[in-house]
């Protein structure tokens, strides 16, 4: 007889998440920034994939496994910019790098999502509909610009797709990066 899957269906990102001092940095600027606007508030992270959709199970084995080919990273953040894009309202660009693009594509390999869809790597600041004089006020207030490095050391699998409401949002599972 064959075994039958109950386990519970998730929808879910990975996401790359600031420690210490990089932290408390990015927090005060999305406090002033939540102060100013509003809007829900958001651990800050940068994602790495989104759009999995598993079992928990199979989804924690997978991040499991990527974890175990994916060294630390180094995420150098820069120019704040905005969109007319709810989850992009206001955001710091990650600076490109080599080992982010490989750990996007091992990301998308992992979860068995190919092709990865183009990466443009950020770390959201605001969440929300504002308005494009908002945004430039926003963005000018906050400095325009994020200097900010950090070193990723864990992967974390978050329940944050557009089919759960922000405030929902939890962590589901972590795991440590290869060599940590």
């Amino acid at each position: 007889m064959a075994h039958i899957d109950t386990s519970e269906i998730i929808r879910a990102s990975v996401w790359l998440k600031p420690a210490g001092e990089a932290l408390e940095r990015i927090n005060k600027v999305m406090r002033a920034l939540h102060k100013e606007h509003g809007g829900p508030q958001v651990p800050p992270h940068v994602t790495l994939l989104t759009g999995a959709e598993t079992t928990r199970a199979s989804a924690e084995l997978k991040l499991k496994r990527l974890a175990s080919r994916v060294q630390p990273l180094r995420i150098k953040l820069g120019k704040i910019e905005s969109r007319d894009e709810y989850f992009r309202a206001l955001y710091a660009v990650v600076e490109a790098n080599g080992d982010l693009a490989a750990a996007q594509r091992a990301a998308y390999d992992a979860f068995e999502m190919n092709p990865p869809p183009p990466y443009e790597p950020h770390l959201s600041l605001l969440y929300g509909k504002v308005d494009e004089a908002a945004r430039k006020k926003l963005a000018a207030a906050a400095g325009g610009k994020l200097d900010v490095t950090f070193e990723v050391r864990a992967l974390y699998l978050v329940n944050s797709t557009q089919s759960v409401p922000v405030a929902d949002w939890r962590t589901l599972a972590e795991h440590p990066l290869a060599g940590t």
